[in-house]
């Protein structure tokens, strides 16, 4: 049965029910009172106190709750590369060379040198050993560098509103009143 098919119940508002009418068994006010699936409908001006029980809807409660989904997103990305980098450098580099001097005297006789004849009284230079700059290029160990990759958990606090329906009943004829159940 439809809340249209029942006079008893109203649909006015959605999700609210009225408790309206007479009592099929004594005319007058009726209070209706729930108490789990069942509701006692009390003639209060009767003086015999009948109680018939009917039960009239069973209205579902519903509370949203909340549940939590992770994702994981990719939030950037980092390109790791050696790169060769070019530089000029001054070295200092102190070279010898190591001459003969040759030093013709007068009356000292002819001397020649690779054929030619020598002059008295001029100094001559012949090189005896000369030292160049052969630069080597070695590699070393500049620095180890470590990657780690580190995954830290930490506890992220989300505010959410969730929603709960509770039974309001509006009485505001004052047809309720409380009535004790016999065992």
């Amino acid at each position: 049965m439809t809340s249209q098919e029942d006079p008893r119940f109203s649909a006015d508002v959605p999700g609210e029910r009225v408790v309206s009418g007479k009592d099929d068994q004594a005319e007058g006010r009726v209070t209706a009172v729930r108490r789990g699936n069942i509701t006692e409908v009390i003639n209060p001006d009767s003086l015999s106190q009948a109680r018939t029980s009917t039960e009239l809807e069973t209205l579902t409660l519903h509370e949203e709750r909340a549940r939590v989904e992770v994702l994981r997103e990719q939030a950037g990305s980092v390109s790791i590369r050696k790169v060769v980098r070019q530089r000029e450098e001054v070295l200092p580099v102190t070279l010898t060379t190591e001459t003969l001097e040759i030093t013709v005297r007068d009356g000292a006789g002819k001397v020649t040198l690779n054929g030619e004849v020598l002059e008295p009284g001029r100094t001559y230079e012949v090189i005896v050993h000369d030292e160049k700059a052969v630069v080597q290029k070695e590699v070393f160990a500049l620095s180890d560098v470590t990657l780690n990759k580190e995954t830290r958990t930490y506890t992220h606090t989300e505010n959410i509103t969730l929603l709960r329906e509770e039974l309001d009943v509006r009485d505001p004829q004052g047809l309720v009143r409380e009535v004790k159940l016999d065992d």
